[in-house]
């Protein structure tokens, strides 16, 4: 008899805290993969919950399937854990897909080789299938797509994830976010108050890079500040140094970073043309806004980047060259000392036939 209250006692208190957890939902995420390695670890990363993990699986035979457990539709990214092991060049990143995790199978299709295909989405589910039509529209068509499906009922939620597509217009923004039903935006409330943080902190940005893209127009034409960092060996190099050699013509000042895509794009660039015209008296000086350096001297070693690298991942010389993202680059005239150019992405074998001929 002490038994079966000791046993009714626990079901009891099971049942209590069960019925304190929030219901969760069914959902199944499944799909095939090219480009990943089988045994490769995948993991879905709630974007509406400080990119927490939710799940997690491994590839198997080109294939991959989670069942994570859900108690209200998110947002997720679906990303390679260990990049280096999947990617050809890992400082891309590991992300492969960006889709809505809610109840039902959801099929995502992945092509890691394919950069296009990270904006193709997932199918299956009512906010997945309008995601992607909307992703695959002509983009003269995709403000109607969008309109339509904020003001259904079932894809409304969709207004968490096109705040985002308006960088410079906070009011934009935050007149989507308002756009909400009274349900969605009290469910969601936690998400949108920092999701409305965040879009402010963007319009700052966004104000700051308009700003000093002004002011960096205005550095053409004017003297070079100089500066001084550690290169590779942990020596200090001067730029006046490098300016003044007198086997140096011109000098190009490259602000960039392992992490940022755009600046690893423009590396094979500017090989060529160091190969090219260093001997005809260019010299390239790059600094690097990376914050390990360790990493930062491997990559440079790796890449054989043969030409000056300094690390300076914060401080004055970046507000004093007005720059807010990278890459930047700057041409220097070393006779002169006058800055020739400033854009992101210069055609440099163009400009350096014609000084370097």
């Amino acid at each position: 008899m002490k038994t079966n209250v000791v046993s009714i006692t626990l079901l009891l208190m099971l049942t209590l805290v069960c019925c304190q957890q929030p219901a969760s939902e069914y959902c199944i995420v499944k799909g095939t993969v090219q480009g990943v390695r089988d045994g490769a670890e995948l993991v879905l990363q709630d974007d509406w919950n400080k990119c927490k993990v939710v799940s997690k699986t491994t590839v198997g035979n080109g294939t991959f399937e989670f069942h994570p457990c859900i108690s209200k539709p998110t947002h997720v990214y679906l990303y390679a854990t260990n990049p280096e092991d999947v990617f050809a060049n890992p400082y891309d990143g590991g992300q492969l897909k960006d889709f809505f995790l809610e109840a039902g199978t959801i099929v995502v299709d992945v092509h890691a080789e394919d950069e296009t295909d990270m904006c193709r989405g997932a199918t299956g589910t009512v906010l997945n299938d309008a995601y992607q039509k909307i992703l695959a529209a002509d983009p003269d068509a995709r403000e109607a797509l969008w309109e339509d499906a904020i003001s259904n009922e079932q894809t409304n939620l969709l207004a968490l994830a096109h705040a985002d597509d308006y960088p410079d217009d906070l009011t934009r923004e935050l007149e989507i976010v308002d756009r909400l039903s009274p349900d969605l935006a009290k469910t969601y409330k936690g998400y949108i108050s920092t999701l409305k943080k965040r879009l402010a902190r963007n319009a700052e940005r966004a104000e700051r890079r308009k700003h000093a893209a002004e002011e960096a127009v205005s550095l053409v034409g004017r003297h070079y500040i100089d500066m001084e960092y550690p290169d590779t060996d942990d020596v200090p190099v001067r730029l006046s140094a490098v300016v003044d050699d007198p086997e140096a013509r011109y000098v190009i000042l490259d602000f960039w970073a392992t992490w940022c895509g755009s600046c690893v794009k423009s590396i094979p660039t500017l090989k060529e043309v160091y190969a090219k015209y260093h001997d005809k008296g260019l010299e390239i000086y790059s600094i690097s806004q990376d914050s390990k350096a360790l990493e930062w001297k491997s990559y440079v070693e790796e890449k054989e980047m043969t030409w000056i690298n300094v690390l300076a991942p914060g401080g004055k010389v970046y507000k004093d060259y007005c720059v807010e993202t990278i890459p930047q680059v700057f041409l220097i005239d070393c006779q002169t000392g006058e800055i020739l150019i400033h854009e992101s992405h210069p055609d440099l074998d163009a400009i350096l036939s014609n000084l370097l001929p």
